[in-house]
């Protein structure tokens, strides 16, 4: 399967059973799950970590889009990627397709549903996780927050800007829905914690709770 880094790029996960991959959080993990801090060099990327994400969940994605190409994939002197993995239909999906975007050394924030997949493997890698929906109680679920740390935020209140519907028909020849509405202020709120976090995981996940 190919692992080429480039910005919205869509792939599928694989299958590995989710205990393995829980596992290699622990004191043998990777190096790029080191649990927060700056990341090396001024590219950043944001995944989007849904089920079916050229389908059924194209909206949300394609929020997430239009917001970050109208900041022109940058903020100050940092770039900023888009990349999107479909977590599949099961756990063990869904754990991989995680797992590969944490071990992503440019990751710096995931949009993807709170679940007792996501939010673990998340919170010990200490990526931003901004959720659009799922169980938000997982943050406070000292099983789901092995690093000890908050890493899970809800989307974060407010409306998209004046403008956006026609922005989002002229762009994808679609009327947005309410997914697209989620992703697109996702990426937004994403974006401005970055202006003052900047590449560093940690000061990101706290300029986005504050």
């Amino acid at each position: 399967m190919q692992r080429a880094r480039r910005p919205l790029r869509i792939v599928t996960a694989a299958l590995p059973a989710l205990a393995l991959l829980l596992a290699g959080c622990g004191g043998n993990a990777d190096k790029e799950i080191a649990g927060g801090g700056q990341l090396g060099g001024r590219t950043l990327t944001v995944y989007s970590l849904t089920r079916d994400p050229t389908g059924a969940s194209r909206d949300e994605v394609d929020g997430q889009k239009l917001a970050l190409a109208e900041a022109h994939g940058r903020v100050g002197r940092l770039i900023v990627n888009f990349a999107a993995f479909d977590l599949g239909a099961t756990s063990a999906t869904a754990a991989t397709a995680t797992q590969r975007a944490i071990e992503d050394p440019q990751i710096i924030a995931a949009v993807v549903d709170a679940t007792r997949v996501t939010v673990p493997l998340l919170n010990a890698a200490g990526i931003l996780q901004v959720a659009p929906g799922g169980d938000l109680a997982l943050g406070a679920d000292p099983q789901a927050t092995p690093s000890g740390h908050p890493t899970l935020a809800p989307l974060a209140p407010g409306t998209v800007p004046p403008g956006f519907a026609a922005r989002f028909q002229s762009t994808f020849g679609r009327a947005p829905t309410v997914p697209a509405r989620a992703g697109y202020r996702a990426m937004r709120t994403i974006l401005r914690a970055i202006a003052h976090g900047g590449n560093d995981r940690t000061q990101v996940i706290r300029a986005y709770l504050r």
